[in-house]
């Protein structure tokens, strides 16, 4: 059996540039302890109307418009061991490589457009009080630093937590 908490309970987690700070941390650990994984789960792509285009062709200086494809990857930062946790989530980023027709993958090299937007963040531990340990970690790591941030992230409504910090 597992427990989770998801950015209701724990704000930090719906925070892109702690997200990017704590991968950084795991995946630049070249220990057992840590488990770093970004798997492409597929692609989308907005493919625009003939109508749609005739439109924009009409009312601007766009002779074509290109179409917009994501890779969306599933990622998970572990931490191994006694008190461990995960944190996993959604990850998707504009790419600018066309997708092939009959195979649905980008053509050539991926080149990102945007950075990563998290969405579906989860904690997911074994222990009850994973929270507590994750947090723990996190300041122990000095991936958080003020003294009372656990407190204030557990106890603040997402209205004040936005003013706090």
């Amino acid at each position: 059996m597992g427990f989770t908490w998801s950015v209701r309970e724990l704000r930090i987690l719906e925070d892109p540039n702690f997200i990017d700070r704590l991968g950084h941390y795991i995946h630049g650990q070249q220990s057992k302890d840590y488990r770093f994984a970004m798997d492409v789960m597929g692609y989308k792509a907005m493919y625009y109307s003939k109508e749609f285009e005739e439109l924009v062709k009409s009312e601007s200086t766009i002779s074509k418009l290109k179409t917009e494809v994501q890779q969306v990857c599933r990622g998970a930062f572990s931490k191994l061991g006694a008190e461990s946790w995960e944190v996993s989530f959604k990850a998707e980023a504009l790419i600018r490589n066309e997708l092939d027709p009959k195979t649905h993958l980008p053509i050539g090299k991926i080149d990102y457009a945007t950075d990563l937007i998290y969405s579906n963040t989860i904690l997911y531990s074994v222990s009850e009080n994973g929270d507590v340990l994750f947090l723990d970690w996190l300041k122990t790591q000095g991936l958080i630093t003020k003294p009372d941030f656990s407190s204030d992230v557990l106890s603040k409504t997402e209205s004040e937590f936005a003013l706090a910090f």
